[in-house]
C-alpha cells in the first residue's frame, strides 16, 4: 500500500518512478520520496495526481528541482504533502551520536590505513 523511496541519485534511479510506473501502482496506494528528488518524475506525478485514480496520496521530502519554485504546479496538486527536505535530520540524539561515532571511527581507520566503514562507491552511488 506504500512505496517508499530513499534512493541515491544515479543514472539507474533517475525518474525510476515515471508516469508508467505511477499508473501501475495499486489503486489507493501512497508514494513517499525521502531520498533524492530525481527518483520521481515530478511532471508525471503532477499529471497522475490531478487525474486521480491510482494514487491515494503522495508525500515528497525531496523534489526535482529542489527547492521547488514557488510557482511550480506541484504546490497545488491534490493529495500531496511537500516537506522541506527534513527527513535526514537529527530528530533523535542517538542519530547524531551514531553519525559522529561512525565519523570518528572512520577517521581513526583512515589514519591507520584500514578500510573505511560504509564507503560509498562513487560510480554506483551505493555503499560498498
Amino acid at each position: 500500500d506504500f512505496a517508499v523511496f530513499i534512493l541515491p541519485s544515479t543514472p539507474a534511479t533517475h525518474h525510476i518512478m515515471d508516469e508508467r510506473r505511477l499508473r501501475l501502482m495499486k489503486p489507493g496506494s501512497y508514494l513517499i520520496n525521502a531520498g533524492r528528488g530525481d527518483a520521481v518524475d515530478c511532471d508525471a506525478l503532477n499529471k497522475v495526481l490531478r487525474e486521480g485514480g491510482a494514487l491515494a496520496g503522495c508525500a515528497l521530502d525531496v523534489t526535482e528541482p529542489e527547492p521547488l519554485p514557488a510557482d511550480h504546479r506541484l504546490w497545488n496538486a491534490p493529495n500531496l504533502l511537500i516537506t522541506p527536505h527534513v527527513s535526514g535530520g537529527f530528530s533523535l540524539p542517538e542519530t547524531l551520536e551514531k553519525i559522529v561515532g561512525l565519523f570518528a571511527d572512520n577517521l581513526e581507520r583512515y589514519f591507520a590505513g584500514q578500510p573505511i566503514e560504509n564507503l560509498v562507491n562513487l560510480q554506483t552511488g551505493y555503499r560498498e
